[in-house]
């Protein structure tokens, strides 16, 4: 599905994101540099062209990628309508249903091919502006991707338990074109809700699939830079060479998932709510950064390998991405962050390890910062490359290391700390690296002694943890409180509150 997700919202922006026209705005221009556009993406587009008046329409427009016969996309319009207005504005009028195809090679040398058809109701796009800076204005009541059919090996799957369906409700937007020595485009837009829904089976194992869901309220705005020239989209590497660029952040009010697999030893089903989120994600030869965050998470599972239904809710859950994606002699930034906040699970699943009652059930988090400076030992994109290091080599040295935070709350226990280190990678074999941690750990002792009231951890194995602690940690300024300083110096010594323990 990640294919035809991307499929899906490329053959969108071919509809929405309009290309550039030129000044005293005619419809043969617009239809001209539509067809620029979609052949710098790396699609032909094939159609026949008939004038009358203020109206250019034209009819068997196809829009292709690749070989059927090795694995390609298609789009077909029975007519597209370029009509000119007194105003030196353009309206596009495309099809209410488009059919889609797509081919996709199979690892055993056999090809998968996708049948869907891309709807429209109520699609508006008015074309504005000046050769250099163009304006699209659009709007949908719907937008769609249904599948009409499933081939695998040459064989025909039942479409009535294999099948999807993608729609975009209430959409309005704006995007404007600019050209230079690139096609660089800005766009904002608004969706009304995303709703979705996907069936699939598989007749050897007896396993099947259905999953539904929707998002509210969603909000998109982003940036883009293309080569005006055409360059193969599949190779990411030759993009970024050429100027390609992308940056976007998706912004969405509430987000519902339901999940129900048959399989022969009996069903499962999930159920995932939250309430608001986001992603952010930017491209391009300064590097990748991927951020995202989900809020007010309620999760729902029940399976048969598991004899209680697995509930539990998360306050918020973040992830974040920062790295460089090309070979370089001088070190880049990177960065890695996760964050698990306010994590509660049912009574009944406490009940399973403790069933007295002995722990304290607050809320959990699990966190970690991480920054620094580390180089590429080859382009991160390009296959041909990656292909060819030895799985043996490391993809990348790391010459700092930030750990700007780092947080386990759990059972009425608290473990945080911060510190930073630097990596000599000079001399053969695993880096030196040279620095500290500091640790403050809060509650451990109250949490050991309620552990083995329960009965879940012995008395000697509690003995032996509070021994360690002790080597490692000095006591704190509050009750139940202990610190250590955690050092790696130049000579590889490893320090613990300034005794050396390695």
């Amino acid at each position: 599905m990640p294919r035809i997700m991307r499929r899906f919202m490329a053959s969108t922006a071919l509809v929405l994101i309009a290309p550039a026209a030129f000044a005293e705005l005619s419809a043969d221009d617009v239809w001209s540099d539509w067809k620029t556009y979609i052949s710098g993406l790396g699609y032909s587009v094939t159609g026949q062209e008939a004038r009358a008046g203020d109206v250019l329409t034209v009819t068997g427009v196809a829009i292709t990628s690749g070989d059927a016969s090795l694995g390609g996309g298609s789009i077909s319009m029975d007519r597209v309508v370029l009509t000119e207005r007194d105003d030196s504005t353009v309206t596009v009028a495309l099809p209410t249903v488009m059919p889609f195809e797509m081919a996709t090679p199979n690892d055993t040398g056999s090809i998968t091919r996708v049948s869907a058809d891309y709807r429209q109701t109520g699609l508006s796009i008015v074309a504005s502006g000046t050769p250099n800076d163009l304006q699209y204005d659009y709007s949908a009541q719907t937008v769609s991707l249904e599948s009409t059919g499933f081939e695998v090996n040459g064989q025909v799957l039942p479409a009535q338990s294999n099948a999807f369906v993608i729609t975009l409700d209430d959409i309005s937007g704006t995007t404007d074109m600019v050209l230079d020595a690139h096609r660089r485009y800005t766009q904002d837009m608004e969706i009304g809700a995303v709703r979705y829904a996907l069936k699939a089976s598989d007749a050897a194992s007896g396993d099947s699939s259905d999953m539904s869901g929707q998002m509210q309220s969603l909000t998109f705005d982003g940036q883009s830079t293309l080569p005006l020239r055409a360059v193969d989209t599949n190779n990411v590497e030759a993009m970024l060479a050429a100027g390609f660029t992308a940056g976007g952040t998706f912004n969405y009010a509430a987000n519902a998932l339901t999940l129900n697999v048959t399989s022969p030893t009996g069903p499962s089903d999930a159920s995932v709510i939250s309430q608001s989120g986001r992603i952010g994600v930017t491209l391009g030869q300064d590097g990748l950064t991927y951020d995202a965050a989900q809020d007010d998470m309620q999760v729902e599972m029940t399976s048969p390998q598991f004899p209680l239904p697995i509930n539990f809710n998360v306050a918020q859950t973040a992830m974040n991405i920062a790295m460089p994606i090309r070979k370089s002699e001088a070190p880049d930034d990177f960065a890695l962050g996760f964050t698990l906040d306010g994590f509660t699970m049912s009574d009944m699943l406490w009940g399973l390890f403790d069933p007295g009652g002995q722990l304290p059930r607050d809320p959990a988090t699990i966190a970690l910062d991480l920054a620094g400076k580390a180089r590429l030992m080859f382009n991160f994109l390009d296959p041909s490359v990656a292909a060819e290091i030895d799985p043996g080599t490391a993809p990348a040295e790391i010459d700092k290391l930030d750990i700007n935070r780092m947080q386990i709350t759990v059972a009425g226990a608290e473990l945080v700390g911060n510190g930073a280190f630097e990596f000599d990678n000079s001399a053969e074999g695993a880096p030196k690296p040279e620095g500290a941690v500091d640790l403050t750990l809060t509650g451990a002792n109250g949490l050991i002694d309620k552990l083995v009231a329960g009965g879940l951890l012995p008395e000697e194995q509690a003995m032996g943890a509070r021994m360690m602690m002790g080597l490692l940690a000095v006591p704190g300024n509050a009750p139940d409180t202990l610190n250590s300083k955690i050092e790696i110096n130049d000579q590889g010594h490893v320090m613990a509150n300034g005794q050396r323990i390695q």
